[in-house]
């Protein structure tokens, strides 16, 4: 584990985590009068709970607010029993603020029955994730060509990826498309699930954000990657080429990550939260993190949030063949 991540868990446990924070609050028409309960509808020790753990830390330490924060993990179901969880009984409330990610767009287009995202105001975005292939270090596997060879000359759905989420679910449907060969997704509630899947051998790899993983990969690390999606290799992994370089015509995309706030609150504690992220995000501790990481800062607030999505929105419809 690297010490990024040691800073973030704070010691959390897998139900709650309740944090105090002090005085010196952004001053507004509207401040907090009581606790502020941050629902993260994702399992401890994925990628969005350990940002959430970040902005938590920052508000805390920083005394961004004047009451206390409550971090709540309510995981299941991409996003959807966390935020079912806000939509049934925290609706309008300015006290409560969610975590909100790709999955939770991507969600209901495969699954019409999940509201998610549909359910929240979205407040400000964070940083944005890019993807990385990667198998255990101990496979046989050393380059990209030689796995899809492999997959290839082998039925559909003889190998199995785990995943985090919905948007590993995406990246590994797009992955699929390209080498014309379907690569079974076992799913589970976060990326360290993930992960301790694929190190004990359950599955033949993985798909996920480099976040979740930092402290895996090197070259002592349990875990090798062997491509990424984007357009140029990453500086941290130098060595990593990307999918179109290695002959794999995979389309790029990237997992947004951000903050929302209950549908129905008023435009007053709108703007009192996006004040809170501005100051989050040009907080060194975050800029350090999203640099540990090797994610890359994409902070939007109210209106252009908004209007992102959409765009988001239309891009993974697109990437996967389900228009609107």
């Amino acid at each position: 584990m690297t010490p990024s991540r040691r800073e973030v868990l704070l010691g959390a446990s897998a139900a709650s985590l309740a944090l105090s924070s002090g005085v010196g609050f952004a001053q507004g028409a509207w401040v907090p009068t009581r606790d502020v309960e941050f629902v993260i509808p994702f399992a401890v020790g994925g990628g969005s709970d350990l940002l959430a753990r970040v902005i938590g830390k920052i508000i805390v330490e920083e005394k961004l607010i004047p009451t206390p924060l409550v971090l709540n993990n309510r995981p299941g179901g991409g996003g959807a029993v966390g935020i079912g969880y806000v939509a049934a009984s925290r609706r309008a409330d300015p006290h409560t603020i969610i975590l909100v990610n790709g999955t939770t767009q991507i969600t209901p287009i495969l699954n019409p029955a999940a509201r998610t995202l549909t359910e929240v105001q979205p407040i400000a975005n964070v940083m944005l994730d890019d993807f990385l292939l990667f198998v255990k270090s101990d496979s046989k596997y050393k380059t990209i060509q030689e796995f899809v060879a492999d997959v290839r000359s082998k039925p559909d759905k003889t190998f199995n990826f785990s995943t985090g989420g919905t948007t590993d679910v995406m990246a590994i449907t797009i992955f699929s498309r390209a080498i014309g060969k379907e690569i079974n997704a076992v799913n589970f509630n976060s990326g360290g699930e993930s992960l301790t899947a694929l190190l004990g051998g359950h599955v033949d790899g993985s798909i996920g954000n480099p976040l979740e993983f930092m402290g895996h990969i090197g070259p002592d690390g349990p875990i090798r990657p062997l491509a990424v999606f984007r357009d140029d290799r990453f500086k941290a992994f130098p060595n990593v080429p990307t999918m179109k370089e290695s002959g794999i015509n995979a389309p790029n995309f990237q997992m947004w990550r951000g903050l929302a706030q209950p549908k129905g609150v008023d435009a007053a504690s709108q703007a009192y939260w996006q004040g809170i992220m501005r100051k989050v995000n040009a907080s060194a501790t975050m800029k350090k993190y999203i640099a540990d990481n090797v994610a890359t800062e994409a902070p939007l607030y109210g209106k252009d949030f908004e209007k992102f999505l959409t765009d988001q929105e239309r891009l993974y419809r697109d990437l996967l063949g389900k228009p609107a």
